[in-house]
């Protein structure tokens, strides 16, 4: 009997979005459902994204069975109100996810990498089929959690969090829009384990870990990020936001042909824990990994992921300001020696806009050059 494994975020969406904004490290947002495998990981699922990864490496309180096959339904009413489609546009395409309402006046929580590398966001409120521009207010990578905040919307139906104590085998159903189809999906399922630790693959190859995550076996699909996954009493109890599929074929007969089953395993942010974020996001004011407002932008794009050798410069922008030339190679910033696109953005990500910074590179005669770059606003989320 043949098993594999592989493990995504839930959002399609659209590929790296180098372009313009070296800063944007987009983890989770892929433009296809082809896997692509890395072993060891988990991938995070927008609308345009692939479960990557053979296996999971996850630890935490009291797993249960991690996998187990789930059916998927029409949502209820109910179920319905509160949640949103999200479209973004990418340098590369378009992406979808999903998100709740949380004020009545266009507040959204979502997952960080439904967004990350988008140029606009469109918003569906479902019960409603209103639809809204959006912009980003603020975000935390390291947990996976985006605040939106629609244009001109009023009067929108809000989702009712939970404050009871999430417990295993509690009956749960996520809900999304799943495959990015432009409808709500429901899947039914229970909580498997608490407090997990996942680690993530990133579209730049890197990886993240999510702590502290919820696991069930609920049937979760790629366009689910960012959605509810609700309790019995319709209360939300956490944000859909990592999960896996597995496989499986045996021989039939003794034959070439096999018959396969899938099961999913499902993760979840808690949404006490997405919500202590957003209100630190309500407060206007970096703090530790939350960030609020644009990313630092330096305007170029490097060929390579795994390599910082400038493919495009943006006439005008900071690092073109500052004679870097295409073909050459980033060395450092600020001091602190870089060699890949993961390093340069972890570097960017603790700076603001507006904020001068020395950058040092080889152009590409070979020739060392060190200039100070005042850096932009990012165009990209």
């Amino acid at each position: 009997m043949k098993t594999s494994t592989s493990l995504t975020a839930l959002a399609l969406a659209g590929a790296t979005a180098l372009a313009l904004a070296v800063p944007t490290l987009a983890p989770r947002l892929v433009n296809q459902f082809a896997p692509a495998v890395a072993s060891g990981h988990t991938a995070p699922w927008t609308t345009q994204g692939s479960w990557s990864g053979d296996t999971t490496t996850n630890s935490g309180d009291n797993s249960t069975s991690t996998t187990a096959t789930t059916s998927t339904t029409n949502p209820t009413a109910q179920q319905s109100k509160g949640i949103v489609l999200i479209t973004t546009q990418t340098t590369s395409g378009q992406a979808a996810g999903t998100g709740m309402v949380l004020t009545s006046d266009g507040q959204i929580l979502t997952n960080y990498h439904v967004v990350n590398g988008s140029t606009a966001v469109e918003v569906e409120v479902v019960d409603t089929q209103k639809t809204y521009q959006a912009t980003v207010v603020g975000h935390d990578a390291t947990r996976d959690v985006a605040l939106l905040q629609l244009k001109n919307a009023s009067g929108l139906v809000t989702i009712t969090p939970d404050n009871d104590h999430v417990a295993l085998g509690q009956h749960l159903t996520a809900v999304g829009n799943a495959s990015g189809g432009g409808e709500l999906v429901a899947a039914s399922g229970t909580v498997t384990g608490l407090n997990q630790q996942v680690t993530v693959n990133s579209e730049t190859g890197g990886s993240e870990t999510l702590t502290g995550v919820i696991e069930t076996n609920a049937g979760a699909v790629p366009g689910d990020s960012g959605g509810p996954m609700f309790d019995p009493e319709g209360e939300v109890l956490g944000m859909t936001t990592a999960g896996s599929t597995q496989v499986t074929a045996s021989p039939r007969n003794g034959r070439n042909t096999s018959a396969s089953a899938s099961t999913t395993v499902s993760y979840a942010v808690p949404i006490s824990d997405a919500l202590a974020v957003i209100n630190q996001m309500r407060t206007g004011k970096d703090s530790g990994t939350v960030q609020v407002g644009p990313k630092a932008y330096l305007g170029i794009t490097v060929a390579d992921t795994s390599s910082l050798v400038v493919a495009s410069v943006v006439s005008g922008g900071p690092a073109a300001t500052a004679g870097l030339s295409v073909g050459a190679t980033i060395t450092a910033v600020n001091g602190v020696a870089v060699s890949s696109h993961d390093a340069l953005s972890a570097q960017l990500a603790t700076l603001d806009p507006g904020a001068k910074v020395a950058v040092a590179w080889r152009d590409a005669s070979g020739t060392k050059h060190t200039s100070t770059v005042t850096l932009g606003a990012s165009p990209i989320n």
